[in-house]
């Protein structure tokens, strides 16, 4: 190493044992090494072409932290009077550095350095503002009116669970408590002890239920996906007439509307008191149609023909590609589907009892507590286990939901 093209700085050597050593680093033209305070053999060498970054953090005035990393992970930390001066040396004589992009503000930030000039750092705030041209006055009003929305939204399902967890003295406390001062679960255990009495056992209504939702669910996702792909992809002659129908149909989608109809064909096809009264209704909702296309509408056609030219079939362009594009759409319409299948009683299409859903069981014991005062209890249970599938269900899945209004991020 020449005298005459090296660098020299007092200063300390941090290892990443934690050990520290004072002495002097003295960088050259192919390397450098740190000796220790009395020690002729260096405690710390390295060639340049083992380097694989080197960090600078400017102290004050000449003084700097410089961070030293080899290729083998190896780290020395220096902190050094003339930090600048020998990192300015080592970063020069550095030939096959990594070639780092640069921004105005990198650049800015430079000649700050080397003008010894106050770095201006940006504060950084707790909350960022989506709209920072708004007023602080406006986003406190905002977040208000969003806080006693949600209270509003929320209040009625705090206060179903705080019945349900109400000893029989605090149901009828007035006025009603929101939440009980000595909850217990008694409500639960005595309704399905009201349950297990029954000649059809609890767990055959929790069957029912559970097999008409997942039936009635998939089939509603295959054939409204599968139509929603032909309508939004393909044109062909009574296609607009026929999606305008569908959503046509939407008006006509409340149960009360459709009970008799949906009798008086299920009578027909000789499937009153099955479960297939049920499922079959479900598979033609229109509102998984209407969802469903409205959003495989923002799929791009070139992606559909480029897996057309690969050889993929229009069955494995709708599994693999268009399906899992629509997520969203079809999460959203799973809510739907679920919460109408699990909350419907079916009363009016299956008589016999072994076939019942858990709903209409749980109808039952509402429609007893009118005469039997001991059971309101177990009515506010029976209500939060009614409620408690379709909410869990919207609260894993909102995030995909809340995108089915939105493009789908893939455009033409």
């Amino acid at each position: 190493m020449s005298e005459m093209n090296t660098v020299r700085s007092n200063g300390t050597l941090q290892l990443i044992n934690g050990k520290k050593y004072r002495g002097e680093l003295v960088a050259g033209e192919t390397g450098a090494a740190f000796y220790a305070k009395g020690q002729k053999e260096p405690v710390a060498e390295w060639h340049y072409a083992r380097m694989n970054r080197m960090d600078n953090i400017r102290r004050g005035g000449t003084t700097s932290q410089i961070t030293v990393i080899l290729k083998d992970d190896t780290r020395y930390v220096f902190e050094l009077a003339q930090g600048l001066k020998l990192y300015s040396h080592m970063d020069k004589n550095w030939a096959d550095k990594p070639v780092k992009v640069k921004t105005r503000g990198d650049i800015l930030h430079e000649q700050a350095e080397r003008l010894g000039e106050k770095i201006q750092v940006p504060k950084k705030h707790l909350m960022a503002r989506r709209h920072p041209n708004r007023s602080i006055t406006g986003d406190v009003i905002i977040y208000l009116l969003l806080a006693l929305v949600a209270v509003a939204m929320l209040f009625p399902l705090v206060f179903l669970l705080g019945s349900s967890l109400k000893p029989l003295d605090e149901l009828f406390r007035f006025p009603p408590p929101v939440w009980p001062t000595r909850p217990t679960m008694d409500n639960f255990s005595d309704l399905f002890v009201t349950m297990g009495q029954s000649w059809v056992p609890f767990s055959r209504y929790l069957v029912n239920t559970i097999f008409i939702t997942v039936v009635g669910t998939f089939g509603h996702l295959v054939i409204a996906g599968m139509a929603a792909f032909v309508l939004a992809k393909y044109d062909f002659p009574g296609g607009r007439l026929f999606f305008l129908l569908a959503t046509t149909f939407l008006m006509f989608a409340s149960g009360v509307v459709t009970d008799i109809p949906n009798y008086l064909i299920m009578r027909r096809l000789g499937l009153v008191d099955t479960y297939w009264a049920l499922i079959l209704p479900a598979f033609a909702a229109p509102i998984g149609l209407f969802l469903m296309k409205q959003f495989m509408e923002g799929l791009p056609t070139a992606l559909i023909e480029a897996a057309t030219i690969d050889g993929a079939g229009r069955f494995r362009v709708f599994w693999s590609i268009v399906m899992p594009n629509v997520k969203p759409a079809w999460l959203t319409m799973i809510i739907f589907s679920v919460q109408s299948l699990w909350n419907n009683p079916a009363g009016t299409i299956i008589y016999s009892e072994a076939k019942k859903p858990l709903v209409y069981a749980l109808q039952q014991i509402q429609g007893g507590a009118a005469v039997n005062i001991a059971r309101t209890g177990q009515v506010a249970a029976a209500n939060v286990i009614i409620v408690a599938v379709p909410v869990l269900i919207f609260i894993f899945s909102q995030s995909r939901i809340l995108e089915t209004m939105a493009s789908s991020g893939i455009k033409d």
